[in-house]
């Protein structure tokens, strides 16, 4: 992902080890929560229904909680609302993890769980390029990604293993305890900050009303947040998954599908800023790689075996590894003072297209009867829009190359 020097100057960063080491471990406790709540769930209703809805609950609160709760990122200083949120975390994850606690009461602590994290998110996605050198934040961007994607994959593995061996309810204090760990290395390392946009400040006539205003607007923001949203044609493999492989005789290869795009994307990410070193280069990727990212799903028209199919979605993740110079690009480009709640509305955005694609998706596949053709339909939709976004990118960042945004 970064040389050697890169890695060693990152992690030198006493605020952003902090920040780093925290969040990677309360990903990975995250995954075995929701593996043992399920599990728990399952247990108690013996329903397959009522486990799908559990899991799926985990996909729901951030999309109303990000752009709800993203001000707090902007209106407080956002060491304090890191700490603070992360230790109420930790507090209704201990309290799920109690012998004998009704399901209702478990699922309505997990709809605030995650309610929660979006403010936390948004502090710490708005607080990395003051925590990091500029010649550093793309780094440091992607080593928290690439360190997400491991850490989810990490905590799935293990949580069967955990949970076999010994209760959900030591999975849940695990999670707490990472919380806590969370909260506790953010207090003692991160700089305290005044807040970016403190409660009662008021705007110039010429400065826009709101984050959304602005996304909206400007427009390499506007093209940016565009090219990412893509990711919901991009993940509809990922979406039929127990049908592709069923299709191909391999229902054992469920996992394996599933598994493909995270591994492909922290090895895009390791490639691309091994091979790219300059920002700007990588900037200039964005678009080919998202036309990357989708243009091997048309092939899938060709109704390919398992070989070509695991060869063809390696390389459409790969191509995903864009995702992570356009989320700093964005970042960047952002005024201080709208980060956070720009940050809430735009993953709100970006869970809402995948979600949404992949649940359309099913409804396609449904209707037409064949998995192959809905992919390489997604493939066709998404190369489309791909290309139309590259060239919207080119001509927005021609304008302004190196210019941020003014307000």
């Amino acid at each position: 992902m970064t040389t050697r020097g890169a890695l060693r100057e990152l992690v030198g960063l006493r605020e952003f080890r902090a920040m780093w080491i925290g969040s990677t471990a309360s990903t990975a406790g995250d995954q075995l929560a929701a593996v043992a709540l399920s599990l728990l769930v399952f247990e108690r209703t013996h329903s397959a229904a009522w486990t799908a809805l559990t899991w799926s609950l985990t996909l729901f609160p951030p999309l109303i909680s990000g752009p709800l709760l993203g001000w707090v990122a902007d209106r407080f200083p956002r060491r304090t609302v890191m700490v603070t949120t992360a230790w109420l975390q930790a507090a209704l994850m201990g309290a799920m993890a109690i012998p004998g606690m009704p399901l209702w009461a478990m699922i309505v602590l997990l709809v605030a769980v995650l309610a929660i994290s979006s403010p936390y998110l948004a502090a710490q996605e708005a607080s990395l390029p003051h925590v990091l050198p500029p010649h550093r934040y793309d780094d440091g961007v992607a080593l928290f990604g690439t360190s997400v994607d491991i850490a989810q994959m990490a905590g799935l593995a293990a949580a069967g293993f955990l949970v076999a061996h010994t209760n959900p309810g030591v999975a849940l204090m695990i999670d707490a305890g990472t919380f806590a760990l969370l909260a506790i290395l953010v207090q003692l390392s991160v700089k305290h900050r005044p807040a970016a946009d403190p409660l009662g400040r008021k705007k110039k006539d010429d400065e826009p009303r709101g984050a959304l205003a602005l996304m909206v607007s400007e427009p390499r923001l506007r093209t940016l947040l565009g090219v990412r949203l893509l990711a919901g044609l991009a993940m509809v493999p990922e979406g039929l998954a127990v049908p592709l492989a069923a299709s191909l005789n391999a229902v054992w290869a469920v996992g394996l599908i599933l598994a493909i795009e995270p591994a492909a994307n922290v090895l895009g990410v390791a490639l691309l800023f091994r091979l790219v070193r300059d920002p700007a280069k990588r900037e200039r990727l964005i678009g080919p790689l998202a036309i990357l990212s989708l243009a091997p799903l048309i092939m899938f028209a060709l109704s390919p075996n398992l070989t070509w199919t695991i060869v063809l979605l390696v390389i459409a993740g790969i191509g995903g590894a864009y995702h992570t110079p356009a989320r700093s690009a964005w970042m960047r480009l952002l005024p201080d003072q709208y980060r956070g709640r720009a940050y809430g509305i735009g993953r709100a955005a970006l869970r809402s297209s995948q979600g949404g694609g992949m649940a359309l998706a099913g409804v396609v596949a449904h209707s037409i009867g064949s998995v192959t053709a809905t992919i390489a339909g997604a493939g066709g939709v998404g190369l489309l829009l791909a290309t139309q976004a590259t060239i919207a990118w080119r001509r927005a960042r021609g304008r302004n190359d190196t210019k941020a945004v003014a307000i």
